[in-house]
């Protein structure tokens, strides 16, 4: 595809963002999240592979649906509105455009479509759905939170789902996926409580996730024995191991910042329950990164040729470490956590 296209593309994919979340009326939010679909399918299908227009036709059918659930729920809303005889049946459409939410951002029990589109992607596009094509439906979701008791079963089912789903797993885009479910767990349940820590989170998240991915699109890594590849470069190993470590959320580390805070959060708010519950399901979801560590320190293999680095990409990933292990102690210091 033509680089002027894409582009276009990638400003129509913010610009329809950006008027989803700042619409004043449904229809406007609407019109924004069909936009951004549009602006997304001919980046995923520029590649031109089968499994990338593969992905982009399931993508396409699963937003559609989701849309359609949201068209029919903003009718039945606009025209039952705020009755008081009638709140059963708005509260039912504001739980059903909850989940036509849940299922644009591939949370579960709606899931089941999402590991298998990041899987057919590019790493690049599977960067953008991980990251960007999540604000505009969470935001929204935020903006319409309902029923707590709907909430809480869908932040404990993504985290049973998503910490079972990853065990034996070997393709590091489903790892990515499942630790997305994961992230967004612990992400829905600061949406009930700090809408500013959901943000840092959000944003720590996303720091992390971009940088695992274009590490990882760097040295076309796919699986997860490829990673000992990396061995035969002892900064890169040390690089790699740093980001999947904050993108597990360890200390010290700036990925810690974030589980920190929304575990305080909820001792706070006296949901010690629900805390324990997100610490001992995230343990399974570190197992599997602390496996891809094993496999980059203790297994050897012979030197690939592909794997070329150059001065100004070692000198980048250099200052991305620095403030992975730096920013921990500066948000300490400067916030008195």
């Amino acid at each position: 595809m033509n680089k002027n296209f894409k582009f276009l593309f990638y400003n129509l994919l913010i610009i329809s963002t950006l008027i989803s979340i700042s619409s004043t009326s449904w229809m406007g939010m609407w019109m924004g999240l069909e936009m951004n679909l549009l602006a997304i399918i001919p980046l995923m299908y520029s590649n031109m592979s089968i499994t990338s227009s593969e992905s982009s036709v399931k993508y396409f059918i699963v937003q559609t649906i989701a849309s359609s659930i949201i068209m029919i729920n903003i009718t039945f809303i606009m025209i039952k509105f705020n009755t008081p005889s009638n709140m059963n049946i708005y509260n039912l459409n504001l739980m059903m455009m909850n989940s036509a939410f849940l299922i644009k951002i591939g949370m579960a029990p709606f899931h089941f479509w999402f590991p298998e589109i990041i899987y057919g992607l590019t790493w690049i596009n599977s960067m953008i759905i991980l990251t960007w094509q999540k604000i505009a439906p969470m935001i929204l979701f935020m903006f319409n939170l309902s029923n707590n008791k709907f909430i809480i079963f869908i932040i404990i089912t993504s985290a049973i789902i998503s910490s079972i789903s990853s065990l034996n797993m070997i393709n590091l885009k489903k790892i990515l996926a499942y630790s997305s479910i994961n992230h967004m767990s612990w992400m829905m349940t600061m949406m009930m409580f700090s809408k500013m820590i959901w943000i840092i989170y959000f944003t720590i998240y996303s720091f992390s996730t971009i940088i695992l991915i274009l590490f990882m699109n760097k040295f076309k890594i796919l699986f997860m024995n490829q990673v000992s590849f990396l061995n035969n470069k002892k900064e890169m190993i040390m690089f790699f191991m740093l980001g999947f470590v904050s993108f597990m959320g360890l200390p010290p580390t700036i990925g810690f910042v974030s589980k920190w805070l929304t575990i305080q959060v909820l001792i706070w708010e006296k949901w010690l329950f629900l805390a324990i519950i997100l610490i001992i399901l995230t343990i399974f979801m570190i197992f599997i990164y602390f496996q891809l560590m094993v496999y980059s320190i203790l297994f050897n293999t012979k030197k690939n040729k592909f794997f070329k680095t150059n001065k100004v990409f070692l000198s980048n990933l250099t200052i991305i470490n620095l403030i992975n292990i730096m920013g921990l102690i500066l948000i300490s210091f400067f916030f008195n956590f």
